[in-house]
């Protein structure tokens, strides 16, 4: 799997219309993704919105959309903090502990 990371101070007088564009213009296109896993949003209590995009490969990461995304996080004042991409080495989910053990040796 591959993850990307992005974290990003957002603009409180447009992050409800961000919202709406979201749902409407970026997350259908996503989720029809080849690859695509699953997006994560955590609002962080300094304001900062950190969000965790999972892909089955750094091949099938959405990367012609995702840009024209960010542009327009950059128009509604979201301004960009960090973005961190790579391969996922550990990923836990109920029921998985045995696996994830015997990936790692």
């Amino acid at each position: 799997m591959h993850a990307v990371v992005t974290r990003r101070t957002t603009n409180a007088a447009r992050q409800q219309e961000t919202m709406e564009r979201a749902r409407s213009e970026f997350f259908p296109k996503l989720q029809q993704a080849p690859g695509f896993k699953s997006l994560t949003f955590i609002q962080g209590e300094d304001g900062i919105v950190t969000v965790a995009v999972l892909f089955e490969s750094k091949a099938q990461a959405f990367q012609g959309e995702a840009a024209g995304w960010a542009r327009t996080l950059d128009e509604l004042g979201h301004r960009l903090e960090s973005q961190n991409a790579g391969e996922v080495v550990q990923h836990i989910t109920p029921g998985a502990y045995l696996l994830s053990l015997a990936v790692l040796r």
